[in-house]
């Protein structure tokens, strides 16, 4: 997954004070936090630099704009790096952690930050109440200072970290599984970040079909199918189905595999070309097998059913769709909908049923 640390290996570690908090009263009015230096930290980042940066407090995670720029020197070289406050309308790393300080103002305030694979920054906040603080003190002996984590006695806290980023980061990475599937565009997200989970999509979507693969021929040894063919084994066909279960014979059925890493309920996405094919033929012809649970070891998926009275609706609203574009010499060049799994889409849907074999 992309939530790696970057190569440079560095991490800084600093206790913020009441100036870096926005905590000072009378006549302090900084407006950045600085961080410490050292060889090759941010190296990527310009001089002056807006980005786009992870924040994490306790159960909060977000992507935040962050301001990054290195302090002047009179000769015109640079120093030490700071990020800054920005304008009051700008939802910046800074602002926010000064919104959390606020609500706790007696508490210690520390921040960590190092940079990802992709070149984002990651920030921590971490307070001295919290069970995370106990955790990374026992790393970090002395405050306000840049580590380096290439060393092995660091291998303990790069697992710990990752997996909080992992844990924290779920709603992210369901987001960027969507935009996958449909090439839209985010101020959000890097180009980076949306091309690894195009990557990463592509694998999901093969290993469903693998998974699906296995348990069609398990119900062919056991005489519960006759035949089936998989259109996509060699390559992928480009056909709105992924399985034939008895093909070319009167009970004729097609299975779409759509797969995720996350849980059941996460958008099912479909192409006009979709719509239009499950209109084509007899609603008790077409199944959409939802797999999902990847990342557990247990994957799951699910049999859902009869969904025609709901396709049939959204090919008409398409339609119209087509024809008001068209009125104005354009023409549209293919539709995806996210569509949710629930009793409004699919009449019928199956309890839960265990899958084994592939893993990716």
């Amino acid at each position: 997954m992309f939530f790696t640390l970057h190569s440079e290996h560095k991490i800084g570690y600093k206790k913020l004070s009441d100036a870096d908090l926005g905590l000072t009263k009378g006549s302090s009015h900084q407006t950045h936090i600085g961080l410490y230096e050292r060889k090759n930290m941010l190296s990527f980042l310009k001089n002056e630099d807006t980005t786009t940066a992870i924040l994490i407090y306790n159960d909060y995670f977000d992507v935040l704009q962050c301001n990054f720029e290195r302090i002047q020197n009179p000769d015109g070289t640079y120093r030490s790096p700071k990020i800054s406050l920005g304008e009051k309308d700008e939802n910046t790393v800074v602002r926010k952690i000064r919104e959390f300080a606020k609500l706790n103002p007696k508490l210690d305030y520390y921040l960590v930050w190092f940079a990802l694979e992709n070149n984002e920054l990651l920030f921590w906040l971490i307070d001295n109440s919290s069970s995370d603080y106990a955790k990374l003190k026992d790393f970090f002996p002395t405050e306000n200072t840049v580590y380096d984590t290439s060393e092995i006695m660091f291998a303990p806290l790069i697992k710990f970290i990752e997996a909080k980023i992992d844990e924290l980061s779920i709603s992210l990475q369901e987001d960027l599984e969507i935009i996958s599937q449909t090439s839209t565009k985010s101020e959000k997200y890097r180009a980076l970040d949306i091309e690894k989970a195009q990557e990463r999509f592509k694998i999901t979507g093969r290993t469903g079909e693998e998974l699906i693969n296995e348990y069609l021929e398990m119900q062919k040894s056991e005489n519960l199918i006759s035949a089936f063919e998989w259109v996509n084994k060699s390559r992928e066909s480009g056909k709105p189905f992924d399985f034939v279960v008895n093909p070319a014979s009167d009970e004729e059925n097609f299975i779409d595999v759509k797969t995720t890493q996350f849980k059941f309920e996460q958008p099912l996405m479909f192409s006009d070309g979709e719509i239009d094919f499950i209109n084509s033929i007899d609603e008790t012809q077409y199944s959409v097998y939802r797999v999902f649970s990847l990342r557990e070891n247990a994957h799951k998926f699910r049999k859902c059913f009869e969904c025609f009275n709901y396709m049939k609706n959204l090919e008409a609203k398409i339609s119209n769709f087509k024809t008001e574009i068209q009125s104005t010499s354009s023409n549209v060049r293919g539709i995806k909908l996210a569509v949710p799994p629930t009793s409004l889409v699919f009449k019928q849907i199956s309890s839960d049923i265990l899958l084994k074999g592939v893993t990716k």
